[in-house]
């Protein structure tokens, strides 16, 4: 019974220490850097079942903006290899109030390659983030977020 015990403490030790470093890889796809006129930002994208961990693709986030004056946001998933079957893309931020908005496209991943375009707003609030999240249940969640000043 104890070898038992012991063997499953280690499983749960393995599995928490797997999630933390999925976490880390999600929470430093958010960038910091200022970009004054738009700009782009991209994070990886992990698989979450066998193989877990594998690298799945790139997610990338397009802002055209002027200032705090935003034109659109372009969310592309790129898949390393074969891509079929629908994901959510998503882009949010906060508006020139601060309020914090989201709109979210359910798209269909073909060639390896998925995209949303969106105009959530017109408008950010000055230094925030315009992030593109992909959701999905096969691929760890990914954020890149364009900074705007």
């Amino acid at each position: 019974m104890r070898k038992r015990t012991l063997t499953n403490g280690a499983v749960i030790g393995a599995v928490l220490l797997l999630a933390a470093g999925i976490g880390v890889a999600v929470a430093s796809a958010a960038t910091t850097s200022p970009k004054a006129d738009g700009g782009s930002e991209c994070a990886d994208v992990f698989l979450v079942a066998k193989p877990a961990g594998d690298s799945a693709g790139t997610l990338c986030t397009v802002v055209d903006s002027s200032g705090t004056t935003v034109g659109g946001v372009t969310v592309t998933f790129t898949a390393s290899s074969t891509c079929s079957g629908s994901l959510m893309l998503r882009a949010s931020g906060a508006d020139s109030t601060g309020a914090e908005f989201g709109e979210v496209q359910k798209v269909t991943c073909s060639s390896e390659k998925a995209t949303a375009s969106f105009t959530p707003v017109t408008e950010v609030a000055s230094d925030t983030f315009l992030c593109g999240t992909l959701l999905a249940d096969k691929y760890t969640a990914a954020q890149a977020c364009v900074a705007i000043s």
